[in-house]
């Protein structure tokens, strides 16, 4: 499902901008995979994959998703980049997961992982529906938003705390949304602090009444 603002230029735009602030390393698999950001690493760790099928919606350049893969599962990545696709394919090789830019791949999905890309949409409430529909019965939507201005990016449309999340979210089922920082300590601690953080989620749908 392509953001009705923007092609696949300005995606391409966007990412290629991205690349050249990373530095050489960029297109070096084995240390990006070692250097994955922090909020993949929390998501690897608390959702880890347990085979079925899996999305990783706005995969970028596909380094989650080799991430995810290389734990279990058949993961498909979909970025709306050209330019990201064509990397993610590289990475990945004959026998990595599927990368795809022109189209969103049907379902059903047992997870899928959305992570930085609600802020960039559109219409956020438009992308979940969509994403949900996808999901296979007891499948789950999970992923991550900046907490409030918190990395922000020219490129954002909103920003988001706890609770406006969770009345996005709350609308397709049971919802639960967490703060997390970047240090683990300061996740223990059971008050909201000041400094960068992101809101992880996860949205599993109702069972529909027989």
């Amino acid at each position: 499902m392509p953001d009705p603002a923007s092609g696949p230029a300005s995606s391409d735009t966007g990412y290629l901008a991205w690349c050249a602030r990373q530095g050489p390393e960029v297109h070096d698999l084995a240390w990006r995979l070692a250097h994955l950001p922090w909020r993949h690493r929390v998501l690897l760790r608390r959702y880890p994959a347990r085979g079925g099928r899996v999305l990783d919606f706005g995969c970028g350049d596909g380094v989650f998703a080799l991430a995810l893969a290389a734990r279990a599962g058949v993961v498909t990545g979909y970025d709306h980049s050209p330019a990201a696709i064509a990397q993610a394919r590289r990475f990945a090789g004959p026998a990595g997961p599927t990368f795809v830019h022109d189209g969103l791949p049907d379902g059903p999905f047992n997870r899928i992982f959305c992570t930085q890309v609600l802020e960039h949409v559109v219409d956020d409430r438009i992308v979940v529906e969509d994403l949900v529909a996808r999901l296979a019965p007891g499948g789950g939507l999970i992923g991550s938003v900046p907490s409030g201005r918190a990395f922000w990016d020219p490129d954002h449309r909103r920003t988001y705390d706890e609770a406006g999340l969770r009345a996005l979210l709350r609308p397709y089922g049971w919802v639960r949304v967490g703060r997390w920082y970047r240090s683990p300590l300061r996740n223990l601690l059971p008050w909201p602090q000041s400094g960068a953080a992101v809101l992880l989620f996860e949205l599993r749908p109702r069972v529909p009444a027989r």
